[in-house]
Formats: structure tokens, C-alpha cells, sequence
């Protein structure tokens, strides 16, 4: 038996849980899903759930006799994995089960905190020989669409595929002027190209696919078939030959990666499944882990979510395993895998192949045995926010009526009376919700900055954000909101005594060390087309110079530099840009 006093420590501290917080803690094996609305509390459910999992095994190897337990969650010595996505997830994921242990009187011990590629790296790194990695020797990279891996994977494709390129740059319509070809150049060798590669290297690579493996599924019928003749030669020759393109790309970009001999984060997990496919090795692994939990699971791509299946496997389904890995999400229940996440957005979907979808086919395989659980109690937003998302998202699905729907139907709910979490649902300041639909973005700013300066007056101590799509639109709303003299915006709330902090000017100063490399690559080589390129770009980021076409500047760097009297005047904007460069 647990003893009583941790006992009843771990009964309070499970009285104090949200419903699907609490079906979380009382997990004993096999997989759970865990279907949670935004601020449902995922983490802190994670952390106070893998914590009481690890009490009752603590208590357990002590010598007590805890029936709950049932020897479906492993015996000594073993570990328990918990992953998420990004660094500083893991760290506060780790302090929390450390805190709560604590809280128990326990030690903090029987776990360990990974993210997804931190997990993978450690597998990769215990077995060089299986894995084919040697961090002395390799050089970790991101492949980012301006990194010069890609830019030389494009160049060496260029001349690998001469006609291929001939008729991209050809497009639908060229008559053949040089300045407009070499605007043409510009466009495919530095952005077209460039962004192509980094999208297939992205895709290819979280799920396990190799160039061998693209280049058949290029020459399937499914792409080589012919078009109805009911467009130009050059949609046809893009709709049959797009995936043969971007496989000649991908397969430059891993020669120029063993050339130089580096690797990248997709790497390290397609060398740990590498790592795992020996028997011995694999069966090594999963005796010392008795369960995986994973945090934000809608972030993972579908390799992710194999690695995780395969150490989460129960002893005795631990056999033979095919070469071939499979590449299905789907888990069967043979996993001591519980995995909680958001099934209608992937927050990181924007850099990364995440896509909720592949945690929904999560869901909906636990909930056809039963082992499905939803969060929808959040404790962020007042009630009339939290309707208008369900509004929507009951609308979309009802707009775009497709077989499985959209977005998988789950409504936000205000918590409970008696929830820890103070003033989780707060009343709503103001209408608590408005809909304007001003004609320009200045006119936007300036009635947003109207009804912060009321509520900020109302309330001096609250807080407020405004969120953006992008850092660009941040910078522009924070430049109107501290000189709203320079747009004619009535409301100065500096003056008022808000401070305003734009979240972005952290990754801008980041990103000074590159800027000035760009800029001093101009200095250095000021004909160079590539190089002028970045140096306006820099310089348009920045908004010191406006928008300008740099594809078109940089086809002549010299005549924009330093024009002759034969030259076409230039506009006011490229004149302050050449005012900058000179």
C-alpha cells in the first residue's frame, strides 16, 4: 500500500485537478489521448500527472504493494520519458514534476525531460556506428531557405538540368529581353528555387522519405499522366514534372550535405529510427523506459510520432520488427504512450510539417477503445470570447462540410466553481468583444489605441496585447502607437503612462550579427547581385528604405549604384535606397 501520508497527499492533490486533468493522473497504462482546448492547463496537467505516476512507483519500489499499479507500467529501474517541443517547454515541464515530487516528500527522481529532437539526439548519439553520426566531425544546421547549403543545392541542380531551368525561366510569356531574363534569373535562383528545396527537404525528411523514394513517387502515373489540354504548356510541364523537380533539388542538397559533412534536425530523428530498427539495441531501449508522455502533440510530425510509438512499446509486444518502418501515426494499443495536445492547431505549422491532423488520427483510434479524454474547461478568457471561437468554429464545419470535418467538434468551456486557478474566466472589460472593420490599417491603430487608453484609465494596473500576424505588423502597430503624432493618430498613450513593448524587437537584435554580415558580404563585393540583394532586404526589414523590387535593382548593380547620363531617372524610392548602399 501507498503509505498514508503520501497517500492522502496525492488524493488533495488530484481533488485540485480539472476532469481531464484528473483522468490523466489516474493513468496506468496503455495509450491515452488527450484531447485539450487552449488554456486548458495542458502542461501543468502533464506535470502534476507524470508526477503522481512516478509517487506510486517510488512508493511502490519502496515496498509498498500499490494494486493500482497492476505491473502494466513496467518494474525498477526503469524510466519515465517525457517530451515536448521546444527547450524551454522542457524546462518548465522538468521543474514542475520536480516541484510536485517535492510537494510529496519524494525525490525527484525516476524521469527524464526531453524535447522531440533533444530524445532523438541522445538515441543517435549512444550508437555512432548504428546511427552514422559523429557530432565531432558534423556540423548541426537548420536549413533555412538563404542558407548557402540550398544555395549551392540550387546551383549544382541549375546545371545538372539545364532544360529544366531554360523553362522556368521561359514561364508562359518571354520575348526574350535581357534585363527581363535576368530579373527572371534572380527570382527562380534566389527565391523560387531556394524556397522549393527548403520545402521539400522539410517534408521528405520528418516523414522518413529518401531521394530514391521520392524519385518513384515522381515517376508514378499519379504525376506523369497527361493534362487536359486546357492550359498552357507550361502548366502542364509544371503539373507533371513539379515533383521531379523538387526531387533533383533534394537530391543535390544531401551530396552537398555529405560534401561538407553536415547535418540537420531531421537528421538526428531519421538516425535515431535508424539506430532502432537493430532488435537488440531497440529491445535495450524499451526495457528502460516504461512510458512516454508527450506534451503539445500536435506539434509532432509523423516520424516524431513513430519514435515515440516505438519506445513506448509494451514488453510483450516487443518482437521483430520490419526493416521497413512504417510511416502510419496511427498507434495500436500496445503503447504505454500518453499524448495530449491540441487537435485544431499546430502552433509551430508555420516552420515546421506539424499539422493537427496527425494527432486527430491520434484521437480518433483511443476513442474507438475507449482511452480518449477531453479538456475543455479553459481558464484564459472570458465567456463571450470563448463563444465566439465555438461560434466559429461550429460554422466552419457547417461552411466546409467535408468527411472528417475541418476541425474536430469540441467546445471551450468557462472552469468550474472551485477551480485553483484565481480568476480563470474574468469578466469581460468593456463589451468584452467588438467587431470593427475600419477602412485602412492607420484608422485600425487609432481605435485600438482609443479603447486601450479607456481601459487603461478605467484600470492602470491591467495588462493588454495586441496580436499580429507576423513581426513586420508588430513593428508597424508599436511605430504608430509610440509616434501617433506622425500618422494623426489622436491617442498618445506614452503619455498616458503605458508602457508599450514590442515582443519583436527581441528577434530583431538577434538578428543583428547576420544583418551586418549581409551588409559587409556588400561592402566587400558591392557588384555582386546576390549580395545587393540581401543589403536592400536588410534594409527594407528594417523599413529605412520602402518596398522595392530588389530582383529587378540587383539584374544591374552598377547602373543602380552609380547610374550614367543614359540611364532612366530613377523614383524617389530607389533613390533613397541607392542614397543608403553608396
Amino acid at each position: 500500500m501507498v503509505t498514508a501520508d503520501v497517500d492522502d497527499r496525492l488524493a488533495e492533490l488530484r481533488v485540485g485537478l480539472r476532469p481531464g486533468q484528473q483522468r490523466m493522473a489516474d493513468w496506468h497504462g496503455g495509450p491515452l489521448a488527450v484531447s485539450a482546448v487552449p488554456g486548458a492547463g495542458k502542461s501543468t496537467g502533464m506535470a502534476i500527472a507524470a508526477a503522481m505516476v512516478l509517487a506510486q512507483r517510488i512508493v511502490t519500489a519502496r515496498g509498498g504493494d500499490n494494486s493500482n499499479n497492476g505491473g502494466n507500467i513496467g518494474g525498477a529501474g526503469q524510466e519515465l520519458v517525457v517530451v515536448t517541443f521546444t527547450r524551454s517547454a522542457a524546462a518548465n515541464l522538468k521543474a514542475k514534476i520536480r516541484e510536485t515530487l517535492r510537494e510529496l516528500g519524494l525525490p525527484p527522481i525516476g524521469f527524464s525531460v526531453y524535447t522531440l529532437h533533444g530524445l532523438a539526439l541522445h538515441i543517435a548519439q549512444r550508437h555512432p556506428e548504428q546511427s552514422g553520426l559523429n557530432l565531432d566531425q558534423m556540423t548541426l544546421m537548420t536549413p533555412t531557405q538563404g542558407h548557402r547549403l540550398i544555395r549551392s543545392a540550387v546551383e549544382s541542380w541549375v546545371v545538372a538540368n539545364p532544360d529544366y531551368y531554360q523553362r522556368l525561366l521561359e514561364g508562359q510569356f518571354f520575348d526574350g529581353e535581357e534585363t527581363e531574363r535576368l530579373r527572371r534569373q534572380s527570382v527562380l535562383r534566389t527565391e523560387v528555387l531556394p524556397q522549393l528545396t527548403a520545402t521539400v527537404i522539410r517534408s521528405a525528411k520528418s516523414s522518413g522519405l529518401t531521394a530514391d523514394q521520392l524519385k518513384q513517387f515522381s515517376q508514378s502515373e499519379l504525376w506523369i499522366q497527361p493534362q487536359p489540354d486546357n492550359g498552357s504548356d507550361y502548366e502542364q510541364m509544371l503539373g507533371q514534372h513539379l515533383v521531379a523537380i523538387a526531387t533533383g533539388l533534394f537530391d543535390q542538397y544531401q551530396q552537398v550535405q555529405r560534401q561538407r559533412n553536415t547535418i540537420d534536425y531531421d537528421d538526428m530523428m531519421v538516425a535515431a529510427l535508424r539506430v532502432l530498427q537493430r532488435e537488440d539495441i531497440r529491445q535495450w531501449w524499451q526495457a528502460h523506459i516504461f512510458a512516454v508522455f508527450e506534451d503539445e502533440a500536435q506539434d509532432s510530425s509523423p516520424l516524431q510520432t513513430q519514435l515515440l510509438q516505438i519506445l513506448s512499446e509494451k514488453n510483450e509486444e516487443r518482437g521483430t520488427r520490419n526493416e521497413e518502418l512504417p510511416h502510419s501515426p496511427t498507434p495500436p494499443l500496445s503503447k504505454n504512450l500518453l499524448r495530449i495536445g491540441d487537435p485544431n492547431q499546430a502552433i509551430n505549422a508555420t516552420f515546421t510539417p506539424a499539422d493537427p491532423i496527425f494527432f486527430r488520427e491520434f484521437c480518433a483510434e483511443c476513442d474507438r477503445h475507449g482511452r480518449l479524454t477531453e479538456m475543455t474547461h479553459a481558464g484564459r478568457s472570458s465567456p463571450i470570447i470563448m463563444d465566439a471561437a465555438n461560434f466559429l468554429l461550429d460554422w466552419l464545419n457547417q461552411r466546409y462540410a467535408f468527411d472528417p470535418p475541418p476541425f474536430r467538434p469540441q467546445r471551450i468551456e468557462s472552469v468550474p466553481t472551485g477551480d485553483p486557478q484565481p480568476n480563470a474566466n474574468p469578466a469581460p472589460m468593456g463589451y468584452g468583444l467588438e467587431l470593427r472593420r475600419p477602412p485602412t490599417v492607420v484608422h485600425t491603430v487609432a481605435l485600438m489605441a482609443a479603447r486601450i487608453g479607456e481601459l487603461f484609465q478605467a484600470n492602470p494596473d491591467t495588462r493588454l496585447a495586441i496580436l499580429v500576424r507576423e513581426n513586420r505588423q508588430g513593428e508597424f502597430v508599436a511605430d504608430c502607437l509610440r509616434s501617433p503624432q506622425l500618422y494623426n493618430i489622436p491617442t498618445n498613450l506614452v503619455e498616458q503612462g503605458l508602457e508599450i513593448f514590442e515582443v519583436g524587437e527581441r528577434g530583431r537584435q538577434s538578428a543583428i550579427p547576420g544583418e551586418m554580415l549581409d551588409i559587409l558580404r556588400f561592402l566587400s563585393r558591392p557588384h555582386s547581385p546576390a549580395y545587393l540583394k540581401t543589403a536592400l532586404q536588410g534594409l527594407m526589414r528594417r523599413q529605412l528604405i520602402p518596398a522595392l523590387d530588389v530582383n529587378a535593382i540587383a539584374t544591374n548593380p552598377e547602373a543602380f549604384l552609380y547610374p550614367g547620363p543614359l540611364d532612366n531617372p530613377a523614383t524617389a524610392e530607389v533613390a533613397t535606397a541607392r542614397r543608403y548602399c553608396t
